[in-house]
């Protein structure tokens, strides 16, 4: 054996025996303290890893900086003639407790998994940047480390692998300027594990998440992720704070789900832009940051533009029960204007499927949302929905994440005519003139009809409202939607007081109520959202249409009784007297 690894493994075999002398003090002082990421260690025992063409590592080595750059020759001359590792996977199963291993600069071709089964096991590339140390797989696990702790990856590129890198069930670990590209699911993929810190990594074109964290408390900054399904994805348990990272290029940029109480995450200080990727059924196309059925999550301070569908959208799964987004707080984000300032507008800058207790949203300048009325984080009273509104509960059933085979939604690539909320406002739409119409029938064959000229200001009310939603579903813009709706509701009202005139009373009096309660439906969308309502006032005139319409047809089908001819009146033949001139 050489001297070199004589001396690592006995330092670390004495490492390890302090750390066993040391365990029962630490437990009789209190028990087991909670894991914290480990410390950069610049000493210690080392193994190293080098290629074995010196002109390739000359080549590699030559994009170093030069301090750097004369440390790595010195360390492939020690590695070469001190037996060094031509395998990382060798060097990693060798190490013992408390080892670096140094890769020196080279491409490494990864034929098994990298599994780390030691703790407090460092693993760093000795180039300046990533790019100098790659780990090249063909498939598989590039690099997945199981139920070890202290873990301190940094300095390479792993590639081509089905996950690149993989942490399940690690306690305490850090992963430092690692990038993960070209992986055909995950980049960066840690589940049950707790207190890892992903800092300076980078994600680039994974067919999955470029970082994916599941069931973890962990913290993720100043890493950049780009090209891949989903730049970030935080989905279960543990806390999380994901700052001051760039997510563009992808199809979402993150991606909150399944979070609730201790378990919340923080978004803030991310740039997000330009993730407008075509995407499948698994991450909706064109939004910045989105929460599914998370609760208790916090998304302040972060730069998002150019947007396709939506700078943040929030919602949850109404064919789950308790699938709910609640207690969101979303605050002080720059929506539709880049890091340099210049103005890229997002399609919305917020979409919201209005379901749920107390979401908030305070974000001065808004550009176009949807509800276009918002609660904001204030001390009033926050609206407690149990339903998001019927057009929107249709569409999360239809475009939800994982739904298969999504069809008509703008989120996976639905355009124009093709997305569902203008298809339904077109039905929409046209069904309302035609019950309108037959409202009017049904009074026109009544005892007493209205006026000719009575149904004038309804009919232009009832018109413009149907044509109105057409429009604003087609742009995309809430605020019309509210004020089509109220329109329609007002040309009800006159519709109904005229039908109540006319001996339609029942009738009358059901139409005026659908109409109040559409102008309800209006405020709630565009100017205030009523805090006491349990549901969307949508849906309490909608539930009345169905009655209404039996009613509409009961008019006209029903005989009217008609009214009795009036008695001939028998006129007495009026006798004139003969002209008589001499008559005076």
């Amino acid at each position: 054996m050489p001297p070199l690894r004589r001396i690592a493994l006995a330092s670390a075999a004495i490492g390890a025996m302090a750390a066993a002398i040391a365990a029962p003090a630490s437990a009789q002082d209190g028990g087991e303290s909670p894991p914290e990421p480990p410390d950069y260690r610049e000493d210690g025992p080392y193994l190293l890893v080098c290629i074995d063409d010196e002109e390739l590592f000359d080549e590699r080595n030559s994009e170093v900086g030069y301090n750097q750059r004369t440390i790595n020759e010195l360390l492939y001359t020690e590695c070469v003639e001190d037996g060094g590792y031509s395998s990382i996977a060798e060097a990693v199963e060798a190490a013992e407790p408390g080892t670096r291993i140094r890769i020196l600069p080279g491409k490494y071709t990864v034929d098994e998994t990298i599994a780390p089964e030691v703790d407090d096991l460092q693993i760093e590339g000795t180039g300046d940047t990533p790019g100098e140390v790659v780990l090249a797989a063909d498939s598989g696990r590039a690099l997945a480390a199981n139920d070890v702790s202290g873990l301190y990856l940094k300095g390479f590129t792993i590639t081509g692998a089905t996950t690149g890198l993989e942490l399940n069930g690690v306690d305490g670990a850090v992963v430092e300027q690692v990038r993960a590209t070209g992986n055909s699911d995950d980049g960066i993929a840690v589940t049950d594990s707790a207190a890892v810190d992903l800092t300076a990594c980078g994600a680039e074109d994974n067919g999955g998440s470029g970082i994916a964290i599941d069931s973890t408390e962990a913290a993720v900054t100043e890493c950049e992720s780009s090209g891949n399904l989903a730049g970030i994805t935080k989905s279960g348990a543990g806390a999380a704070v994901i700052q001051d990272n760039r997510l563009h290029g992808n199809a979402t940029g993150l991606i909150v789900r399944d979070t609730d109480g201790d378990h919340r995450l923080e978004a803030r200080g991310n740039y997000v832009w330009d993730n407008n990727a075509d995407s499948t059924d698994t991450a909706p196309g064109g939004v910045g940051i989105l929460l599914a059925e998370a609760a208790e999550n916090t998304v302040a301070g972060n730069t998002i533009w150019n947007q396709q569908t939506a700078a943040i959208a929030v919602w949850g799964d109404p064919d789950i029960e308790d699938a709910v987004s609640h207690d969101n707080r979303v605050e002080g984000n720059t929506l539709g204007f880049s890091d340099t300032g210049q103005r890229f507008r997002n399609r919305l800058d917020l979409w919201w499927d209005g379901q749920g207790e107390a979401n908030c949203f305070d974000e001065q300048n808004l550009h176009h949302t949807t509800p276009a009325a918002l609660p904001d984080c204030g001390d009033g009273p926050a609206p407690d929905r149990l339903l998001s509104g019927p057009v929107k509960t249709l569409k999360l059933l239809q475009c939800g994440i994982d739904v298969e085979a999504p069809t008509g939604c703008d989120w996976f690539g639905a355009k124009f005519t093709d997305r569902l909320e203008v298809q339904v406002a077109v039905l929409f739409a046209a069904g309302v003139l035609f019950l309108s119409g037959l409202g009017w029938l049904g009074a026109a064959r009544s005892a007493e009809p209205p006026p000719p000229m009575s149904m004038t200001f309804s009919a232009i009310a009832t018109g413009c409202g149907a044509l109105l939603l057409v429009l604003g579903s087609w742009s995309s813009r809430a605020d019309y939607e509210a004020l089509a709706i109220g329109l329609w509701g007002f040309g009800w009202i006159l519709a109904g007081r005229s039908w109540f005139s006319s001996g339609m009373s029942v009738f009358g009096a059901l139409t005026s109520l659908i109409g109040g309660l559409a102008i309800l439906d209006a405020i709630d969308r565009g100017v205030w959202i009523i805090p006491v309502v349990p549901v969307p006032p949508a849906w309490m005139w909608l539930v009345l249409l169905p009655l209404w319409v039996l009613l509409a047809l009961f008019s006209i089908v029903r005989r009217h009784p008609r009214p009795e001819p009036a008695p001939t009146v028998e006129r007495t033949p009026s006798t004139i007297p003969a002209y008589n001139r001499f008559d005076w």
